[in-house]
């Protein structure tokens, strides 16, 4: 047996769903207002997974241009939702591979006087059996979110998801035309929940003569917990397993390293064995707050699943844990993995016309936007960036100084929330900035450095558990850093959907186009 660290996927890296085509597993997260939408992760041992693709990798696929963040102010919480492509499920079925899911699109930026999301849900679809290239959305009609896709074995497809029809939101399906979207019966409420309360991110399975019906619900933070039903038919009725929840919820466990577990998805290994993949949130208790930077990530663990009519239930091993024991490994496993260039990343709707990224991902430039990286609106941000995959890291960028506006390197989460170490063209000076809009107390922060006479400029950001470091220096010559500030990890740890990036960007500032836009060059680009 071999223990590898948990999780699976770290970083920005929520609302799992998994498949196994032959010897290869399939792993997809949700990835909300960044584009290209959709990464891909495959692995042939559970263990070494590599970044495939990205299910939406045109701008033609989709519009993100309304996945803003909206900061919900409730009596004793804030939750801060981040809109686009939420809560994906990927499956296969007859030599084709399938991601259903929502685009959440907020048609103002902040919600006024109840208004309310909408919602356009789609189905992609790829021959390729590496998974990197995917058709256009087949849209279908559906008033709610996290929708599954489920093939029978007479091949009929069914859509099962979270409707908000009503108030409590019920799990709901139907089955569907997958080459029109077109409804082939009507929507009926399948269940309302073990809880009742926010049921979400359903899987349907077929075992024998059962159907399973595996949901998310409680909310995707302290309450958070994994629940399962069966009926003799796709559409129900659904009996509740009396032992609910099969993942149960956090809150409980005041020692817990892994907290706000659920959202999870089973899957069957070669040798059947079963494996349930979920998000979690590793948390660390720190003397302002409790900090947890990495947002929602991929966890992994064990579950039987017997055939036994006395107890037909999946049993899923509990609590999740920072490791996993899987079968023995011909080969020690490796950290998570891209392929080149894949991993790049850009806010909402770019223009990509204006970015140059080389082959080996060490010099990027790009025409600064007029749109800050505040922006919430329609407008283009220009920004290119990585998510986090480590607590402990740090990132470098030399930049060749621009003649107008602001460039630098951001810790961005959304438009909110975001910290940066830049050059200002408009007042020479390295300005140090940090923001989280979203708190009780509002977090702002700025500090500038004179920086008459620079040719050049080279930011650092360090980054632990338990805070984040922004430094510039003049020359690569000069061995010293210069810190400028310090933002602890606390200050940007909300209940969101969302986890940290770590990117490029350029604004064209206060002196707007008086003149042509310059590009903007960076190079020794080191993002970790």
């Amino acid at each position: 047996m071999t223990s590898v660290s948990n999780p699976i996927i770290p970083g920005f890296a929520p609302d799992p769903s998994i498949i196994r085509v032959d010897d290869t597993y399939f792993l997809v997260n949700s990835s909300f207002h960044l584009f290209p939408g959709l990464p891909i992760y495959s692995s042939t041992d559970l263990a070494t997974w590599t970044h495939v693709g990205n299910a939406i990798h045109r701008p033609s696929q989709l519009d993100l241009a309304r996945s803003v963040t909206w900061i919900h102010r409730g009596s004793s919480d804030i939750l801060v939702g981040t809109g686009g492509l939420y809560a994906p499920t990927i499956r296969h079925h007859a030599g084709t591979t399938y991601i259903i899911c929502t685009n959440v699109v907020h048609p103002v930026s902040q919600p006024v006087d109840g208004e309310r999301p909408l919602f356009r849900n789609f189905i992609v679809r790829t021959h390729h059996p590496s998974l990197t290239s995917w058709s256009d959305p087949v849209f279908f009609d559906f008033n709610g979110i996290d929708p599954d896709l489920f093939f029978d074995i007479d091949g009929r497809a069914y859509v099962v998801g979270s409707s908000w029809n009503t108030i409590p939101s019920t799990i709901n399906g139907f089955e569907i035309d997958i080459d029109t979207g077109a409804r082939l019966t009507p929507e009926v409420v399948l269940w309302g929940g073990a809880l009742r309360v926010i049921p979400e991110g359903p899987h349907l399975y077929r075992r024998g003569n059962w159907y399973y019906l595996v949901i998310a619900e409680g909310g995707t933070h302290e309450d958070h917990q994994v629940s399962i039903a069966r009926a003799r038919a796709p559409l129900g009725p659904y009996e509740s397993c009396a032992r609910n929840p099969i993942l149960a919820p956090t809150a409980g466990l005041a020692d817990a390293k892994v907290v706000y577990t659920g959202h999870g998805d089973f899957v069957q290994d070669a040798d059947d064995g079963w494996w349930f993949t979920c998000l979690g949130v590793r948390t660390l208790d720190t003397a302002d707050g409790r900090a947890s930077i990495m947002g929602r990530e991929t966890f992994l663990t064990r579950a039987t699943w017997t055939d036994d009519e006395e107890d037909p239930w999946p049993v899923v091993e509990q609590p999740i844990t920072l490791s996993v024991t899987l079968p023995s490994l011909p080969s020690p496993p490796r950290p998570l993995s891209s392929a080149p260039g894949i991993d790049w990343v850009h806010i909402r709707n770019p223009d990509l016309a204006t970015y140059r990224i080389s082959p080996d991902s060490s010099t990027v430039s790009f025409l600064p936007s007029a749109a800050g990286l505040d922006n919430p609106g329609n407008s283009p941000v220009t920004f290119a960036g990585k998510r986090q995959r480590a607590l402990t890291g740090s990132s470098e960028v030399s930049l060749s100084l621009p003649r107008r506006g602001l460039a630098g390197l951001v810790y961005y989460k959304d438009e909110h929330r975001h910290a940066s170490m830049a050059y200002d063209a408009d007042t020479s000076a390295f300005v140090f900035e940090g923001v989280n809009a979203a708190k009780r107390q509002p977090f702002a922060v700025r500090k500038s450095y004179p920086a008459t006479g620079a040719g050049e400029a080279h930011f650092r950001i360090s980054y632990t558990e338990t805070e984040i470091r922004f430094y510039y220096r003049l020359s690569a010559a000069v061995d010293e850093w210069s810190e400028a500030g310090v933002v602890p990890t606390e200050v940007l740890t909300d209940h969101d959907f969302t986890g940290p990036c770590i990117g490029l960007f350029a604004t064209t500032g206060t002196s707007q186009q008086d003149g042509e836009v310059e590009w903007c060059g960076f190079y020794n680009v080191r993002l970790l």
